[in-house]
């Protein structure tokens, strides 16, 4: 195999991952907020049981919550695993969108389309339990 091909491919995966835990905490925050009609803006992230605000620490996708064994630092409330899956499944989907289409002007417009898919489908979901 082309070792050129193996360094392409790893740079893509590495470039998926991380943009991926990145729009997946953002698409965590979006699919909590959007529902309840508050601001995407402001306040910063906090729990959502004493409402501190989240440290840097606290906002490293799926590693704080792992390392937290998804409980808040602070009050020592569970912190759903939406939050866990969310990152998750979004890492996922933009890794293989690294993969599948590469550097390419299109691969916006599928980071765009997870973001909004997983956004939607995690409301309805939440709606309709």
């Amino acid at each position: 195999m082309d070792p050129d091909f193996l360094d392409i491919t790893l740079v893509k995966v590495l470039s998926g991952l991380i943009i991926g835990l990145i729009l997946g905490s953002f698409t965590t925050m979006l699919s909590y907020r959007i529902p309840r009609k508050l601001s995407i803006i402001t306040p910063p992230s906090q729990c959502p049981h004493c409402h501190t605000p989240l440290s840097k620490r606290d906002l490293i996708p799926v590693l704080s919550w792992i390392k937290e064994k998804g409980l808040c630092r602070h009050c020592h409330e569970r912190i759903g695993t939406r939050y866990l899956i969310i990152e998750l499944i979004t890492t996922l989907a933009v890794t293989l969108a690294f993969v599948v289409i590469g550097f390419e002007p299109a691969l916006i417009a599928a980071l765009f389309a997870i973001i909004g898919f997983v956004t939607l489908a995690t409301i309805n979901v939440e709606k309709h339990r």
